[in-house]
């Protein structure tokens, strides 16, 4: 990681490796790492889907997500599905935004009933 700062051009990105080896450095100190990855699919125009509508594509692009399940399964890796799904990734970027502050300042619970309402989901 050292070796990807140094080559690293954007100040931002090369403050965020360092803030990760930091990070790291006392993870491994209290024999507490954990690894987060995220897998993102992005649909090819060599892809077969049933079709070229939105739906189609959504649904060959979770077939993509199963198969990529279905793999880490067999190498014994554990694949956290949320249960609210747009509610999990508002949390996750408020606390990769705020690094510092999500840990000791969560979301209130009415955050999520806000954006839906804004979104125009429904309607009361």
């Amino acid at each position: 990681m050292k070796g990807f700062s140094e080559q690293e051009e954007n100040e931002s990105c090369r403050e965020m490796i360092e803030d990760n080896i930091a990070e790291i450095g006392q993870g491994v100190a209290s024999d507490a790492i954990r690894h987060r990855f995220f897998l993102i699919f992005q649909y090819e125009a060599h892809m077969r889907s049933k079709g070229r509508s939105v739906a189609a594509i959504i649904q060959r692009l979770n077939e993509e997500a199963d198969t990529a399940r279905r793999y880490l399964d067999v190498c014994e890796l554990e694949v956290l599905e949320p249960r609210y799904t747009d509610d999990f990734i508002l949390k996750l970027l408020y606390e990769i935004i705020n690094k510092r502050t999500s840990r000791r300042v969560k979301l209130p619970e009415g955050v999520f009933d806000m954006t839906t309402a804004v979104h125009g989901i429904y309607e009361e």
